[in-house]
C-alpha cells in the first residue's frame, strides 16, 4: 500500500524514472541492450553509490548533495556530503566520518551548510554546521528526540528544525528539560513492562507505534547564544501520523507556513493536512489557511517577494488516486487560486522562479515523468520535456538540476539548459560499475487492457536475448494501488535482477497506475481486481504474440503490498500462472483493518466494510475465493510491517497449507514493509530465484546465502 497523503512523500519516496541520456532530448528512448560485462546480481545492488539531495548555493555556482553507500559485510550505510560547481566539476568530499550526514542546507551568505547526522557520540541526529573555508563539522544542537529537517533564516543568525517531545517535560527546552526527556527515554526502553495501550484509531505507522503520547515541535535555535525557542509550545500531538515537519519560511524570515493534521484524536476520521501560518512575532494566533479543503494541503512554498504561498492540494482525504493539484495562495489578500486545477497530472514537485514568471513542476507522465512550465498562474502551462524519472528538481541561474534514473542506471545529477534543453550528466558515480554489467533490452509497449482501454507497459529482456529460443514470463505487479512503474532504477525489486536468471520480465501500468489521468488511477474504486486482473492477461497474451518465443506453460507472477493482493487475487481467479509469488500483500481485508493510517480508505475504495455492505467488501476480498486456490505460492513478509500486517502472509499461507497447496513462507522478524538490510534483501531474492527455478526454469545468479 502506498502512504496514504503524498505529505508523508519522504518516508514513500519514488525513484526517478528516467531513460539513460546521451547529451539531448532528441537522443532519448527505449533503454539499450548492454551485452558486455556480466549479469546483475542481488549483491551489485548493495554497490551502487546512491546519488541524492542536490541543494544549490545562493550564488549559484554550487551543487551539495549526498552520496551514500553500503557495507553487504557490515550491513549498514554511510552516507557524506559532496560539493561540486554548477557544471559538475570540481567534485569533492565535503564530509567523510563513519556516519550519516543529510539534508545538507546552505547558509544565506553560501559560507557554511548545516546538516544532520549520527555520529559516534550521538544518541539521535544532531544539527552540525561546516564552513565552506576548512575545519571540521561543529555540532551546534542535539535534542532528546533528534533534529529533523533544518533551515535557515534568511539572516543566516539562526536556523529552524524539527523535533518531537513528552509534553509535559519539555519546558523551556533547557538542558535540564532534555536531560529528564533523556531520562524518561531510557526508563522506558528498560521498564520490564511493555504493554501499548491506545483508545485511538491510529495507533502504528508504517513500522513504528505512535502510542507514546508525543508532541511536534519547531524550534528556532539562535547560533549565537546557543538558545532555543519553541515556536510551538502548545502543541499535544504530532503534526502527521508519518512524523514527517513539512515547512517553509517567508523571505523576510517573520513567518513559518507548515503542513499539520488538524483532525484531533481520537482520529476517528481520515487525517486532514492542512497549512497553519505562524506569525514569530505572535505565536500565540497560529492560522489554519486551508480549512475550507478536505483534503489534504501539503509542500508550501513562498513566492521570492513573500506575497504568495504555493503548495500541492488533493481535494478528497481518501487515498483513492486522486491527483495532488498545485494552488496559490495570496498572503494579503487571504484567496486561494488554482494553478494546475485544469490540467490532469498530480503535481509531485514545484519551483518558483525569483523573478516570479515563471513556475517549474514535475509530474509523473505516461510511464514517464515530465517537466512542465507555466506562468506564475498557471497560464501557458507546457511540457517542457517527457523522458522518464526527474526527481529532486532545482533551479540554478538559465539551468534546471535534478536527479535522473533509469531501469539501466541508478540516481545520478544532471543538468538542463532552459533555452536548447540540452541536458548533461554532471556525476557519474556509478559509471565503471554499471559497465561491468551485462543487462537486457528493456522496451515499452502498449495494448488493449480492460474496456479495450489502452494499457502501457514495460519488457525487460534478459541478457543474451535469443529470440530463437523459448523463455519463461515473469508478470512483475506494482503496488500502490495508485502509483506507476516507469523507467527507473529499483533497489528493492530490480527488474534486470529480476530477468538475469533468463526470463522475459514484465511490469504492467495497470488500471488504478496513477501518471495516465485521473480517471485512469481511479477506475478501480470497489473493484480492485476486477480490471488490474484483465490487464494483466492480456498483457500475457500480448507478449505470447508479439516475441512467439514465450512457455504457456511457464509464465509466474510476481506482487507485493497491492500487487500482493493482486497476487492472491490471481489465485483464486486464474489457473495461467504456473507459480505465484506474493510479498508483503493485502491478502485479507479484514485483516488489513489492523494496518496503520491507510484503513481508512477501505469502506469507500473497496465498497463496504465488516460492519456494512458486507458482502461488496467480502467480493472484493481475495481469501473469498480461497476454494479455488491450486497455484504454488511463495509467501514473504516483514514482521515489522504495520502499512500491512504481516499476518495477512501468515493467514494465507495456513489456508494454502491446509489445502495442500505447494507454498513456503520467509518472515524476516526485523523488517518493516520494504526488506531494506542488505544480507536480508539478498536472501530476499535467493528465495525468490529459488522458488521460480523451481517452476519456471532459469539460472540463479546466486547461492543460498550465508552471512
Amino acid at each position: 500500500m502506498k502512504i496514504k497523503y503524498a505529505y508523508a512523500k519522504q518516508v514513500f519516496q519514488k525513484a526517478a524514472l528516467v531513460v539513460f541520456l546521451t547529451s539531448t532530448v532528441g537522443a532519448f528512448g527505449a533503454a539499450h541492450a548492454d551485452t558486455s560485462g556480466r549479469v546483475m546480481t542481488p549483491q551489485d545492488l548493495w554497490a551502487v553509490k546512491r546519488v541524492d539531495n542536490p541543494v544549490v548555493s545562493p550564488d549559484q555556482k554550487w551543487i551539495a548533495f549526498t552520496v551514500q553507500t553500503w557495507s553487504l559485510e557490515k550491513n549498514r550505510a554511510q552516507n557524506n556530503i559532496w560539493l561540486m560547481d554548477s557544471q559538475g566539476r570540481n567534485q569533492r568530499r565535503l564530509t567523510t566520518a563513519d556516519a550519516s550526514d543529510s539534508a545538507p542546507v546552505w547558509s544565506p551568505d553560501g559560507s557554511r551548510i548545516a546538516f544532520t547526522s549520527r555520529r559516534s557520540d550521538d544518541e539521535a541526529p544532531a544539527l552540525y554546521i561546516l564552513r565552506l573555508d576548512g575545519g571540521e563539522a561543529e555540532k551546534v544542537l542535539e535534542l532528546p528526540f533528534g533534529v529533523i529537517n533544518p533551515k535557515w533564516h534568511p539572516n543566516g543568525n539562526s536556523l529552524f528544525v524539527g523535533t518531537k517531545a513528552f509534553p509535559a517535560l519539555k519546558g523551556k527546552w533547557s538542558a535540564d528539560d532534555m536531560l529528564a526527556m533523556k531520562r524518561e527515554m531510557k526508563r522506558r526502553r528498560d521498564s520490564k513492562m511493555t504493554a501499548k495501550v491506545t483508545e485511538d484509531r491510529v495507533y502504528r505507522f508504517f513500522d513504528h507505534w505512535l502510542t507514546d503520547e508525543l508532541s511536534a515541535h519547531f524550534l528556532q535555535l539562535d547560533l549565537g547564544s546557543k538558545s532555543i525557542k519553541d515556536l510551538t509550545p502548545q502543541s499535544k500531538d504530532l503534526f502527521s501520523s508519518s512524523s514527517t515537519f513539512d515547512f517553509t519560511i517567508s523571505p523576510d524570515g517573520n513567518t513559518l507556513v507548515y503542513s499539520s493534521n488538524s483532525i484531533p484524536a481520537p482520529h476517528h476520521e481520515a487525517d486532514n493536512p492542512d497549512l497553519i501560518l505562524l506569525k514569530l512575532d505572535d505565536l500565540g494566533n497560529a492560522k489554519n489557511i486551508t480549512s475550507e479543503n478536505r483534503g489534504p494541503d501539503f509542500s508550501p512554498s513562498f513566492s521570492a517577494d513573500g506575497k504568495s504561498i504555493y503548495y500541492t492540494r488533493t481535494n478528497t482525504p481518501l487515498y483513492d488516486g486522486s491527483s495532488a493539484k498545485l494552488w496559490r495562495y495570496d498572503v494579503t489578500t487571504a484567496k486561494h487560486s488554482p494553478v494546475t486545477e485544469a490540467r490532469d497530472y498530480s503535481i509531485a514537485e514545484f519551483q518558483s522562479t525569483k523573478d516570479l514568471s515563471k513556475l517549474w513542476m514535475v509530474a509523473e507522465d505516461q510511464g514517464e515523468t515530465s517537466i512542465f512550465t507555466s506562468k506564475s498562474d498557471g497560464n501557458q502551462f507546457e511540457r517542457v520535456i517527457r523522458d522518464a524519472g526527474i526527481s529532486k528538481l532545482k533551479l540554478l541561474g538559465n539551468q534546471l538540476v535534478f536527479l535522473r534514473s533509469s531501469f539501466d542506471r541508478p540516481n545520478e545529477i544532471y543538468s538542463m539548459d532552459v533555452a536548447t534543453k540540452t541536458v548533461r550528466q554532471l556525476t557519474r558515480f556509478n559509471d565503471e560499475l554499471m559497465a561491468t554489467l551485462k543487462l537486457g533490452k528493456v522496451e515499452s509497449y502498449q495494448f488493449k487492457g480492460a474496456n479495450d482501454d489502452l494499457v502501457q507497459g514495460w519488457v525487460i529482456l534478459p541478457p543474451d536475448y535469443d529470440k530463437s529460443k523459448t523463455y519463461p514470463l515473469l508478470q512483475l505487479m506494482h503496488g500502490g494501488p495508485h502509483t506507476m512503474v516507469g523507467n527507473a532504477f529499483n533497489f528493492r525489486w530490480n527488474a534486470h535482477a529480476m530477468a538475469a536468471p533468463g526470463y522475459i520480465v514484465s511490469w504492467v501500468n495497470r488500471h488504478g497506475s496513477t501518471g495516465f489521468g485521473e480517471q485512469f488511477a481511479r477506475s478501480i474504486n470497489s473493484e480492485w481486481g476486477v480490471k488490474p486482473t484483465q490487464d494483466i492477461l492480456r498483457s500475457n497474451d500480448y507478449l505470447m504474440q508479439k516475441f512467439g518465443n514465450i512457455d504457456s506453460k511457464r509464465i509466474a507472477a510476481a506482487g507485493a503490498s497491492y500487487g500482493g493482493y493482486l497476487a492472491a487475487w490471481l489465485a483464486g481467479h486464474t489457473d495461467r500462472f504456473v507459480t505465484i509469488i506474493d510479498h508483503a500483500g493485502v491478502n485479507d481485508l479484514v485483516t488489513q483493518y489492523g494496518s496503520d493510517s491507510t484503513n481508512y480508505s477501505f469502506e469507500k475504495t473497496l465498497g463496504g466494510n465488516p460492519w456494512s455492505d458486507t458482502d461488496v467488501m467480502q467480493k472484493n476480498n481475495p481469501m473469498s475465493y480461497a476454494k479455488n486456490f491450486k497455484t504454488p505460492m511463495l509467501l514473504t513478509h516483514g514482521e515489522l510491517d504495520y502499512r500491512v500486517p504481516y499476518v495477512n502472509s501468515t493467514a494465507l499461507y495456513g489456508v494454502l497449507q491446509g489445502m495442500k497447496v505447494p507454498s513456503r513462507l520467509v518472515i524476516f522478524p526485523n523488517e518493516n514493509h520494504w526488506i531494506l538490510s542488505p544480507q536480508n534483501s539478498v536472501y530476499w531474492y535467493w528465495e525468490v530465484q529459488n522458488w521460480l527455478q523451481r517452476y519456471i526454469g532459469g539460472t540463479p545468479t546466486l547461492v543460498r546465502p550465508k552471512f
